[in-house]
Parts: C-alpha cells; sequence; structure tokens
C-alpha cells in the first residue's frame, strides 16, 4: 500500500506543492505564481499576505484531479528561499513586506560587518559579506526603519514563515541559520559577540528560540490549515531550509565526494564533509546544516543560465529563428547542434560569465562579463558553445578552490535547466574531468522537502536512508579525457581573463555612479 507526503517549495517566482509516494515517485504537482515588488534599484520584497494565499493555493491545486486525497497524506515538508527576512508583531502579523533574498540595498551594512573582525567571519573566508545575508538586513533595518525593527516581536525567514502559517509554531531551522546567520550548533549557537559588534545585539530577543532539524517535526497541521485545504489535523511538519539546501537531499548528494550542481538562472555547487573547513573563495563550511555531525561547502556563481537566456533573446539571428521554425524544433536544441559542431574552446573564445558580478570564488560585485578573442570565422554557435564553456570553467576553478581547502568531488549530481542540454552537460564533465548523474526527478526541490516529510512522518528514519530510497539517476555522463586535457588551458585562459581585468573592471564600474 502507497504511502503518501507532501513537498512544499517556495521559490522566488511561484509556490510548487508536490505530492509523493514514497519512492520518490511524483503524483502530483501544481504551481502558484508570487509577485515581486522592486521599490528602488536593488531592492525587492514581497507581500506575506499573498503567501498565504499562494501556499492554499498551490496545496488545493495539487489535489485538484489527483488520485491521492488530502487525508491520506501522513506528513508535509517545506522550503523557502534563504535570506528572505520576515517581521511579525506579537499578534504574528507581518509588520513590512518581506525583504527577499535578492534585496541588496544593505551593501554599506555588508561593509561594516566584514570589517568587524570578528572570528565568525571565517565562513566567508574572512573576505566580504553578501549584503543579501540576513543579519546585514537586519542592521539595515535597525538604522533606517527603526520603528520597525522595534515593534518586531518575531524576526526569522521564509522557510520559518512557512512552517508557522502551517503549524502556528515559532521556529527557526538549523540550515538558514547555520549558513546565513552564522551559527554553529558546536559553539553554542549565534555568535553573540558577532551581533554585539555590530549594533544588534539586542535581536536575540527577537528570534525564535527553538532550532529545528531538517525532517525534525515542527508541529502538528492547525485546524485552520486542515479545515482550508483539507490535510489532516496534527499530521507532522517536518524542519526544512534553504531551497537550494534541500535540493541536495532531493539529489541524495548526502555523502563526501558528492556535490550537487544545481542549475537555473544561477547555479550553486553544494557538498558535504566530515571535516570543518575554512578557506578563501568558498562558504562554509556549516556545521549540521544539513544532516547532523556533517559540514555543508558551498560556492555558486550569479549569471549562468541568465546569460545564454540574455543573448538569445537579444542578439539571435532572424536566420537561425525561421530555420528553427521550418524545422519545427526548439532554438535551443538548434542552438545546440550547432554548438555541438564547434571544437572544445570554441576556436579560441573565453567567456568570462560575470555579467551580475562573481558570488566565488573571487566574491567580485564589480567584475563584469567578457566575451574574448572573436574574429570574424565565429558563429552563433561559437559563441552559444562559448557561454557554457565559460559557465563550466567558472565551475572548474570553484572546484579547485574546494580542493585546496581539502573538499574533493569525485562526481557531481546535477539538476535543474542546464541538464535538458546533453551538450552543455557534456562539456561540463570534459572541463572540470568529473562523472555527472543526472536524476530521474528533476523537481528535486520539492522532492527533497518531501524526503524530509517522510522522515517527520516516520516512513524513513533519517534524511540519509530516505534520500537512498526515493532517489533514482536516470543517467552518467562521463568526461572525455582528450577535451579535458584542451581545456586545462582555457581553464588558465578563464582565470587569466579575470586577473587582467578585475581592476579596470572595478574602475569602468566606477564611472557609472
Amino acid at each position: 500500500m502507497e504511502r503518501y507526503i507532501l513537498g512544499i517549495d517556495a521559490g522566488t517566482e511561484s509556490i510548487r506543492s508536490g505530492i509523493y509516494n514514497e519512492k520518490g515517485e511524483c503524483i502530483s504537482f501544481a504551481i502558484s505564481e508570487n509577485a515581486n515588488i522592486h521599490r528602488h534599484p536593488g531592492w525587492g520584497e514581497q507581500n506575506v499576505d499573498q503567501w498565504s494565499s499562494s501556499m492554499l493555493e498551490s496545496i488545493q491545486l495539487a489535489f485538484k484531479d489527483c488520485r491521492v486525497r488530502p487525508e491520506q497524506i501522513e506528513g508535509v515538508g517545506i522550503d523557502g528561499t534563504s535570506c528572505t527576512v520576515v517581521y511579525l508583531d506579537q499578534e504574528g502579523k507581518p509588520l513590512r513586506d518581506a525583504i527577499m533574498w535578492m534585496d541588496i540595498r544593505a551593501s554599506r551594512e555588508a561593509e561594516d560587518i566584514a570589517a568587524c573582525g570578528d572570528d565568525a567571519l571565517k565562513y566567508v573566508g574572512h573576505g566580504k559579506v553578501s549584503a543579501e545575508w540576513f543579519p546585514c538586513k537586519n542592521l539595515w533595518v535597525k538604522r533606517h526603519e527603526r520603528a520597525i525593527y522595534d515593534q518586531a516581536h518575531t524576526i526569522f525567514e521564509h522557510t520559518d514563515w512557512m512552517a508557522y502559517w502551517l503549524t502556528g509554531e515559532i521556529t527557526a531551522n538549523i540550515n538558514t541559520v547555520s549558513i546565513r546567520w552564522f551559527y554553529n550548533a558546536k559553539e553554542g549557537g549565534l555568535p553573540v559577540s558577532l551581533y554585539e559588534k555590530i549594533g544588534l545585539g539586542d535581536i536575540f530577543k527577537k528570534l525564535p528560540k527553538r532550532v529545528v532539524s531538517i525532517g525534525e517535526v515542527v508541529g502538528g497541521i492547525s485546524k485552520k490549515v486542515a479545515s482550508q485545504t483539507g490535510l489532516r489535523e496534527g499530521i507532522p511538519v517536518a524542519g526544512g531550509g534553504a531551497d537550494a539546501f534541500i535540493a541536495v537531499i532531493g539529489v541524495n548528494a548526502l555523502k563526501p565526494g558528492k556535490l550537487a550542481l544545481i542549475t537555473g538562472s544561477s547555479q550553486l555547487h553544494i557538498g558535504m564533509t566530515k571535516a570543518e573547513l575554512h578557506a578563501p573563495g568558498i562558504f562554509g563550511t556549516y556545521p549540521s546544516a544539513i544532516i547532523p555531525g556533517m559540514e555543508v561547502v558551498e560556492a555558486g556563481q550569479i549569471s549562468t543560465g541568465s546569460i545564454v537566456k540574455w543573448w538569445v533573446s537579444n542578439f539571435l539571428s532572424a536566420e537561425l529563428k525561421q530555420e528553427a521554425k521550418q524545422r519545427g524544433i526548439g532554438i535551443y536544441a538548434l542552438l545546440d547542434e550547432k554548438a555541438a559542431e564547434i571544437p572544445p574552446g570554441s576556436e579560441g573564445l573565453i567567456v568570462l560569465e560575470h555579467w551580475q558580478g562573481n558570488r566565488t570564488p573571487w566574491v567580485d560585485a564589480n567584475s563584469r562579463g567578457v566575451i574574448r578573442g572573436l574574429t570574424l570565422k565565429h558563429t552563433p554557435g561559437h559563441i552559444f558553445r562559448a557561454i557554457m564553456e565559460g559557465v563550466a570553467y567558472g565551475t572548474a576553478v570553484i572546484l579547485q578552490r574546494m580542493a585546496a581547502g581539502g573538499v574533493f568531488i569525485d562526481e557531481i549530481i546535477a539538476c535543474g535547466g542546464a541538464t535538458k542540454s546533453d551538450l552543455w552537460m557534456q562539456i561540463t564533465a570534459d572541463v572540470v574531468n568529473k562523472r555527472i548523474a543526472i536524476p530521474e526527478e528533476q523537481q528535486a526541490t520539492s522532492l527533497g522537502s518531501a524526503i524530509a516529510a517522510t522522515v517527520a512522518a516516520g516512513i524513513y528514519g533519517n534524511l540519509n536512508e530516505a534520500a537512498d530510497r526515493m532517489v533514482r539517476m536516470r543517467k552518467f555522463i562521463e568526461p572525455n579525457p582528450e577535451n579535458h586535457e584542451i581545456y586545462r588551458e582555457y581553464i588558465y585562459q578563464y582565470e587569466a581573463t579575470y586577473e587582467h581585468l578585475k581592476d579596470d573592471s572595478r574602475r569602468l564600474v566606477s564611472t557609472l555612479g
């Protein structure tokens, strides 16, 4: 007899609900849209009350015309965006719109925090702190919206609000507090000295007192939510985390040596290690942020799939569009064909994929995108391939930094939009010289939340067991050693391009005001 769980994945653009069985098979999937608010450049907000409507709608749509009934669900798992901050009053009502993860208004605060010199900054290699992070946004609110800060009874994140909406329980999750609040489970929690140095020593009374692990029972579905959704009152809601980190569970990259490559508009690289490590150019390691007793290492590229979309949207010739139409194939399929005819290295092209700066390993918001080596011989196919290769070079440099810090990767497990291109995955395998596994279920985040739900519901004993039972690989892509030898020079050229241009890029950006 099948057993069923619900995974709810709250992203930037939408909230997605997936119904799964205990084998990890998706029975039904539904999406409800979110709306972003951009009041000023660099700002990003969303209405918290709209989240309530979207959560409810996505759950209801998942059960519409589905053979599984709401009362058959045994547990619920959740994930949300990281560094999306919510402010509630004493009655649990939002005091302002949520400040979204993408919001970078707190750049001055990030500089101040990076300059404080606290030991907790080891999680960013004692380098720059992102304006996206939780302390930066709270310091900005305290400085610029003091009344909101003072009135706030509870300050927590997107995933924590989801748990509150479902259960009425005020909690924080171990994942987001570890990766973005500087929380260390081994050292007693949040670094009081850091928060006091930056002027947030009074924030602790506003933060949830209970921190829950992924898969731990937060509480039961409330009577109100049960009446709205048909879910049984009291069924367990599992502790969740940031969407990308829950996707690590959804692709079963939970053992040392495996790396989750989460692709889309941007890319994240997340791996596990037994030892605590800190090195320039990588984030972490974060203790117990996914699996108790294990450390998590993180890196990322800001612009990847978004560059492909930008190039296709703005520079594709009418001839290529017409060819795709006449042949009855998608434009990306056609470009893959063209790019596959080009040799590795795109005949001397180097793309530095820093269209929106660099997240890791250089943490450089002033770096900018480059297409280097153009000649009259180069075609759209060359540039398309060079963009894919440039993204792969960025991943290769990240893996080199991880290895230098003591984190060695044997296999990459990839999910998301880039996996639709066999060529891009082969290029990546060749560049980094690693095997790439592609899971059957590409909605890795909602599956990861469902996996956490099975643990909370007692279907499986822990996340490792559940992921082993529920995640299956669709195919494996082996690297081509001959191509890798060619790409070694191009990786060098990629790094050299950044190093030679970084100062001039900073100077150029400064002219824009």
